[in-house]
């Protein structure tokens, strides 16, 4: 009886123990095999996200240069522009400067140079017709057709120079009265070009600014 008892006790446990290693080894192998597909998942996924982040590193760069190349691009550009609003103003400026002296003085003297300045402002005008407003160049062009067209004695301001160039002398070809005279008439036509110059200065410094 008691082989008996030892036989079926030996029976049982050999048969638990082979459970618990038929378990134990099942528990091992889903680990192994669950760690396994873990890794090969998160092998997979790091190499796309290398792949995604080198993509994104070299578009980062080439949208850097390509930011950089249109900021020296601008600048040169905005440099440029400065220029020609600032030589476009310096011609504009001084015409009123001229005006201001002859209407100061009227001394037939000056007028030659004031007709000369009539000249290269035109120039300066049609020259840079894109940097202004088309509002203010219609009313640049008319203020200058209207100065051309003054009258001193039996010759406009834009035959004046054309004059002085073929060697006669102003004393010759305009008074002081006739210098005077046409002044007084035109003193209206003088202040509409110097505001409207001034709207012109503020036109460009809001341009300039962007």
């Amino acid at each position: 009886m008691i082989e008996y008892v030892k036989l079926v006790t030996a029976f049982i446990v050999s048969i638990g123990g082979s459970s618990v290693v038929i378990i134990a080894l099942s528990k091992w192998f889903g680990n192994f095999l669950s760690t396994r597909l873990l890794d090969a998942y998160n092998n997979k996924h790091e190499k796309e996200l290398e792949v995604i982040k080198t993509k994104y590193a070299s578009e980062l760069e080439n949208t850097k240069n390509e930011l950089e190349k249109a900021k020296s691009q601008f600048l040169r550009y905005s440099e440029k522009q400065f220029e020609l609003y600032n030589d476009l103003w310096k011609v504009l400026l001084y015409t009123k400067r001229q005006a201001d002296l002859l209407w100061q003085k009227a001394d037939p003297n000056q007028i030659p140079s004031f007709s000369e300045q009539i000249r290269l402002t035109r120039n300066a005008i049609s020259d840079n017709l894109l940097l202004i407003e088309e509002e203010h160049y219609e009313k640049l062009i008319q203020l200058i057709e209207q100065f051309e067209q003054f009258q001193f004695g039996k010759l406009k301001l834009v035959d004046i120079r054309i004059q002085i160039e073929g060697g006669e002398q102003v004393q010759q070809i305009i008074s002081k009265a006739d210098a005077q005279n046409t002044i007084n008439k035109n003193r209206r036509t003088k202040e509409k070009y110097d505001k409207l110059i001034m709207d012109i200065g503020k036109s460009f410094r809001e341009q300039i600014k962007g």
